[in-house]
Parts: structure tokens; sequence; C-alpha cells
């Protein structure tokens, strides 16, 4: 039995007053406040003064409710990159992001999906825009796999083994591979209570370096890798292993080749061992799961 259409008085009523929560606050004294002239009149009317507060200060009170609930929500999400902006400048860029991408489902858990890609465009030419860009990946990635489903580890074998050259490994939902410019892992687990001020910088590696994040029945653990094996990984979640294996050759310098037949047996052998996969593909991967 389907429930009865939503009466055209409700809706319009819900109509108005979601336009009244969404009204961004004002931030120019330095106070996130609710802008009331910007409600709309027909709005401001279905509501009735209370002794203390008018009808539009009533409103104001779900308004800013409303921001601060989704702020929150944001903040928890990308710790690292609310740390590293203060929370005064993180909310400036999510509430242009929820402007532009207000929620439309019933659960919070959807709310930050997507900030992490729009970020980039929102700073713009901010001068630490690499590395507020890879807070928020880095942020986003935890939060995939914080929610990760349970897998059954690809352990291949004879007829799995034939068609592997020809075939893409496919990476686990409880993997991501990761390659950080800054120290931003051994950040995770300095971050303080205090959200308002930002958070220094932290230091750039002397080169970039590499992770598999994994999500484990204890919380995400972090297994460095060799910068060639994190390089190795990311072609082999991308390409069939033989053109992933071709790619990773041409990359390498002349001198340094005649190791490397022995070194991909090895890398390729223990990420099966520590089930970084799920199976064989011919399909494209999906390109946010690995940086």
């Amino acid at each position: 039995m389907s429930a009865p259409p939503t009466p055209d008085w409700l809706a319009d009523f819900q109509h108005r007053f979601g336009a009244v929560l969404r009204e961004p606050l004002d931030r120019a004294t330095g106070t996130l406040t609710a802008r009331v002239v910007r409600y709309a009149p027909d709005a401001v009317r279905e509501i009735r003064d209370a002794a203390n507060a008018s009808a539009a200060a009533r409103l104001a009170v779900y308004n800013r409710q409303y921001w601060f609930r989704l702020f929150s929500v944001l903040q928890t999400a990308y710790p690292l990159t609310t740390h590293l902006l203060g929370a005064w400048r993180f909310n400036a860029y999510a509430q242009a992001f929820l402007n532009a991408h207000p929620p439309r489902t019933w659960t919070l858990d959807d709310v930050p999906e997507g900030f992490d890609d729009a970020l980039p465009a929102l700073l713009g030419d901010d001068p630490a825009r690499a590395l507020l860009t890879d807070a928020a990946r880095l942020d986003a990635h935890w939060r995939v796999l914080f929610h990760a489903p349970d897998v059954t580890p690809f352990r291949p074998g004879a007829a799995e083994a034939a068609r592997l050259p020809d075939s893409r490994l496919v990476l686990s939902p409880r993997v991501r591979l990761w390659c950080e410019r800054h120290a931003l892992l051994a950040l995770r687990p300095q971050l303080r209570a205090d959200r308002e001020t930002p958070h220094a910088a932290p230091p750039a590696h002397a080169a970039p370096a590499w992770f598999a994040l994994l999500a484990e029945p204890h919380g995400i653990r972090a297994v460095p890798l060799e910068p060639r094996e994190g390089a190795l990984l990311t072609l082999l979640a991308r390409h069939p292993v033989r053109d992933a294996l071709a790619q990773l050759e041409a990359e390498t310098p002349a001198a340094e080749r005649a190791a490397l037949p022995a070194q991909t047996q090895r890398w390729l052998a223990q990420s099966v061992a520590r089930g970084f996969w799920v199976g064989l593909a011919d399909t494209p991967p999906n390109p946010t799961l690995t940086e």
C-alpha cells in the first residue's frame, strides 16, 4: 500500500521552511549570524511571535542550528583539513560546498560526500592548496575505510594465474594506496581537541612517501611501502598486469632494471599475502581507490 500524496499546503510549507534553514549564515562580523532580513516574508508569517522573541528570531534559531550541525559533521569527517585551516576558515569552505551541494538524503553520513573533490576549486590560489588538498583526500580515504565492508581476499589458483597477465587486479575496498608529500599520517595522532587555532603545517618529506592504508578490526593501519612498490601497486590497480609491469620498467632508471623482476615478484606476492586484492577484472578501475 503506497503512502498518500503530500498535501499541497504541507509541501509548500516545507519548501519555505527549508529555504529559511538553508539561508547561509553571515560571517562579516566574525561571528556566524543568521540573516533574518533575507527570510521570505511568507515563511515568517507562518510562525507566531513568542513573548520574548519575534517569529524571525525563532526561525533564526533553527537556521543557525542547521548550519552548526552540518559544520560539525564535516569537521568530524575531515579532521586533518579542519585543523590545518582552523574551524573558522574550514566552515567558510564547508558553507560554500553545502550551498552548491545541499544534503538530499535522510542520513548525515552522506553530507561530507564530495567535499574533498570540491575543495581545490574553493581554495583557488591559496599557497597551501596542495597540502590542504592532500589532507582532504587523506581524510576522505579514512572515512571510506572506516565504513569498508568485509571482503574475501584474493587467493589466486591455477585458473587465475593463467588470466593474470591480461587482467587487472581489483583493489580491496578495505585498502587505499596513499602517496604523501607532507607528513600528514604522522600528524593525525597529534590532533588537539581545539579546532579553532590552525595547526602548523607538517614537515615535507625529502621524497614522496608511500603507504597502504588498511581497514582492520581495531582501526586503520598505515603500512609503509617502498616508493617503487607503491607505484607498482597503483599501476596494477589501474592497468592489466602485463601493461603495469611494462610501464613500471619504462619509468625505472636503466641502472636499476636488473633488480626489478625480483622486486616486482616480491611486492606482488606480499600484496596478495596482505589481502590487498579481491579478484581480477577486465573493466576500468574506480579512480578514487588510489592516489
